[in-house]
């Protein structure tokens, strides 16, 4: 199996260094990661194919360009934001028009500093004119209808003294609401209609405030509150408005949380993006791959494709992160630095043509063409698929993708989701796990476990019925002390109660050994008495404590290895065991001498046998509790697990508690002791 894994990863490697279809290889490695966050190498889901210049088009060069933006008709817009124009091709860039100036109301007029554009299914045209204050608008013949400027300017209320309308991104909906990120604005989205009145906002960011955040302010006196500094949630720095009329937002980081850093609105401002994936979609998962940069995506642009798949480019890295409908990673493409497929400061992304993808360098003033791969079509052929319903062409195009990249979870789960929509659980149980999908094993698992058993309902009853029966039997007829007479009176029993068996230093030792493990019951329900008979050595043995010591170890390695997959997140083929009894007997051993020194100073008669043997008992509830929890939990679904995660809590704590007690029955003890050595002075 390890040897298999190794070949593929091999082949994957490969994949990804071979010149592909287009003739050449790239200078950016793409991945994906697996479900503990490692970086894990994919065939190339895009190549570059082509790079644009201003020159190119015979328009002289871009300069610090900032938007992009492909209206339904697969016309390209360019927002040549340094020249002040916005420029027009085709999907094979030949210029169709270049906007620079336009008529209003008699009098020319020019954009200055321009960073957005957006165009209607009917052609009309906005473009946020940044440094100008306002909002362009112009019909699909390209004349200028309406200049939209600072909206209830003189409403203190909403927008402060210093606030300036600095649109960067616009998007208008069926409805004719117009959406627009304005420069320094905090409050979300705002929200016009197409004459210019202001409607609200929507989707105002959360801010996220850290515990000591809070509990400086709290103890803080006013003039210490006026020089803290001010968390305020951060501007959004894109927007794209998808098919069924969300906004699918970029929060460009802040005092919000990395995962909600991505969001999708409704109208009503709601977030509602789905984040059921292995990881929540936030670009690289800070550390990066194969690269020295640090720090969290800064997302700039995004965009929405079909089957609400989305993209989105983080310019720190100059990476193109593809996500599907729940959130998992599709796969990465691009990089930075200088050479083809990479960027120094990536500012906008869009999709041209049949799955091309362009992205525009604000500082190479180029825009980049990436063609999908046979990888890249194949992955978007499985999502096109079982959204169609047809489920067994999705499995199949899923298992496609695993030839090239055995590696790719996701793959797994694509297969195991079409296995469940026909109805072969097991199957699909199978390909879940080889995806390391948690919540799609559990309710596999939860339409197998109701097959099994209502297909064996009459079985199940039988066997539930005759237990009953012989439990009720049992303790009516007393067998126990039935049981424990024959026992007596066998041969075996008279043998082993006569005198020379019974003074054999080895049957003493095992019988003692046996006796203070039966012991460990009445310890853990009776603390105070148990663990003052310890002391006394009246009962339990150090043999005995050992073995509970043992049993511990092996419980904590046995609930690694064995607890239910819904509920295990270890990689269970690289678990040490010596590593694992370590990290339980080492503690364990430290808090023997810690205990120990605590008595000595308050001048105990405890020794560290004594302690050791006490706190070993303590221990018992971790093995009678975790073991069955650990094996119930291979038969639970994750709406289950809160029993598996109360008896785990359980265990701990009475442990913990019997610790405490010990702890101050050693103290009681040692005060009786101190009292009774007192009184005898006297």
């Amino acid at each position: 199996m390890r040897f298999r894994r190794c070949a593929a990863l091999f082949a994957a490697i490969m994949l990804v260094a071979v010149v592909s279809g287009h003739g050449q290889a790239v200078m950016y490695k793409s991945y994906v990661f697996d479900a503990w966050g490692t970086a894990v190498p994919t065939p190339e889901p895009y190549m570059p194919v082509k790079t644009v210049y201003g020159n190119d088009l015979g328009i002289g060069n871009f300069r610090n360009a900032q938007d992009l933006f492909v209206a339904p008709d697969g016309t390209l817009y360019i927002v040549d934001t340094g020249n002040n124009r916005i420029v027009a091709t085709d999907a094979d860039f030949n210029v169709l028009a270049v906007h620079d100036r336009f008529e209003f109301a008699g009098e020319t007029h020019t954009f200055k500093n321009p960073k957005g554009v957006f165009v209607t299914d009917d052609g009309q045209m906005f473009v946020a004119d940044t440094l100008n204050l306002r909002v362009v608008h112009f019909d699909s013949q390209g004349n200028c209808v309406g200049i939209i400027s600072d909206p209830e300017k003189d409403n203190t209320e909403l927008f402060p003294d210093y606030f300036r309308f600095r649109p960067n991104k616009i998007a208008v909906d069926q409805a004719g609401r117009m959406y627009v990120t304005v420069e320094g604005l905090y409050e979300g989205i705002m929200v016009l209609d197409l004459d210019g009145r202001f409607r609200g906002f929507v989707g105002a960011p959360k801010v996220r405030i850290g515990f000591w955040d809070y509990f400086w302010r709290r103890i803080a006196s006013d003039e210490q509150r006026k020089r803290m500094r001010h968390l305020l949630p951060t501007e959004y720095s894109s927007m794209y408005l998808d098919q069924q009329g969300f906004i699918l937002t970029i929060v460009s980081g802040g005092d919000v949380n990395v995962d909600q850093l991505i969001r999708r609105l409704s109208p009503a401002g709601v977030d509602v993006l789905r984040r059921d994936g292995l990881h929540p979609p936030m670009g690289d998962l800070y550390t990066g791959y194969r690269s020295q940069i640090s720090g969290y995506s800064q997302l700039v642009d995004i965009i929405g494709r079909d089957n609400d798949v989305y993209s989105v480019l983080d310019q720190r890295r100059g990476r193109v992160f593809t996500y599907d409908r729940d959130g998992n990673l599709l796969y990465v493409f691009g990089g930075t630095g200088q050479g083809e497929g990479l960027f120094v400061n990536p500012a906008a992304l869009e999709e041209l043509g049949s799955g091309n993808m362009v992205v525009l360098d604000a500082s190479n003033n180029s825009i980049t063409v990436f063609a999908p791969t046979e990888y890249a079509v194949m992955i978007h052929a499985a999502l096109d698929h079982y959204e169609h319903g047809r489920y067994d062409q999705a499995a199949e195009m899923w298992q496609q993708v695993n030839r090239l990249n055995a590696n790719y979870e996701l793959a797994y789960s694509g297969v195991a989701a079409a296995h469940l929509r026909q109805g072969d659980y097991q199957t699909a149980m199978q390909y879940y796990k080889l995806g390391n999908n948690r919540s799609g094993y559990s309710y596999a698992f939860y339409r197998y476990r109701r097959q099994v058993v209502g297909g064996n309902f009459g079985l199940v009853m039988t066997t539930v019925v005759c237990c009953a029966v012989i439990w009720y039997l049992g303790s009516k007829m007393k067998l126990r002390p039935r049981i424990r007479k024959w026992w007596s009176e066998s041969r075996v029993g008279v043998f082993l109660a006569g005198e020379r068996v019974q003074a054999n230093p080895v049957y003493r030792f095992l019988s003692e050994t046996w006796a203070g493990l039966k012991y460990s019951k009445h310890v853990i329900f009776h603390p105070f008495d148990g663990f003052w008979n310890l002391k006394q050595a009246v009962e339990g043995n150090a043999a005995a404590a050992t073995i509970i010591l043992i049993g511990t170890i092996l419980t904590f390695v046995f609930m690694r290895q064995y607890t239910g997959f819904i509920f295990n997140f270890n990689k269970t083929e690289e678990v040490n065991v010596a590593v694992e009894m370590i990290s339980v007997a080492l503690p364990f051993l430290l808090w023997c001498v810690v205990n120990w020194g605590f008595t000595t100073l308050m001048d105990g008669k405890g020794t560290i046998k004594d302690i050791y043997i006490a706190s070993a008992y303590a221990l018992a509830p971790i093995i009678m509790i975790n073991i069955p929890a650990t094996i119930a939990s291979n038969f639970m679904t994750a709406d289950e697990g809160t029993f598996y995660y109360l008896l785990v809590a359980v265990s701990t704590i009475w442990a913990v508690g019997l610790l405490f007690f010990d702890v101050i029955d050693r103290i009681l003890f040692t005060i009786q002791e101190l009292y009774l050595e007192i009184s005898y002075r006297m």
